[in-house]
């Protein structure tokens, strides 16, 4: 396979990837605040269950079910953080992780700030700020866990050529 064709591929499973957690952030904003209540309260809590209550922060006073929420948000960002990092330092042929990053948290931030005009046509949802943060804090994290891993494969790399 030619490097032309390997990074058509590369370019297109990162953007695929891309677009599916942006597709499905849309469809869990989609759903009413009763489903999404509902989802949140059954397979999340079951999925985190005393995990949560045990081990992760407390972010609020607000009680577990709403703690859940937000680490479901951040979780989704966070991914959104990862493959859009993927996907920008493919399109740009990894010309300084600097510059994918910086497209990176661009991108997610402003989909964060849709998402959330997106929610208050939602009956029973709002749009809020502080979520904006709350995702924030995802697609950071997604986005320096890229960056440090790519990090650490072009420092081994330079060790490998070394010796």
């Amino acid at each position: 396979m030619t490097a032309e064709r390997k990074h058509r591929a590369r370019l297109a499973l990162f953007g695929g990837m891309t677009l599916a957690v942006m597709i499905l952030i849309f469809w869990f904003s989609a759903q009413n605040g009763a489903s999404s209540r509902a989802m949140s309260e059954g397979f999340l809590k079951m999925l985190l269950g005393t995990l949560a209550e045990r081990f992760l922060p407390r972010l609020s006073g607000k009680g577990i079910d709403w703690d859940i929420r937000k680490y479901a948000h951040m979780g989704e960002y966070f991914c959104l953080g990862l493959s859009a990092f993927l996907f920008f330092s493919e399109l740009t042929r990894w010309r300084g992780k600097g510059r994918a990053a910086l497209l990176a948290l661009a991108w997610s931030f402003l989909y964060a700030c849709s998402d959330e005009v997106h929610q208050l046509f939602v009956p029973g949802r709002a749009g809020r700020l502080r979520d904006v943060f709350v995702d924030g804090a995802g697609f950071g994290a997604g986005i320096l866990l890229a960056v440090l891993l790519r990090w650490s494969m072009e420092y081994r790399q330079s060790r490998k050529m070394r010796t």
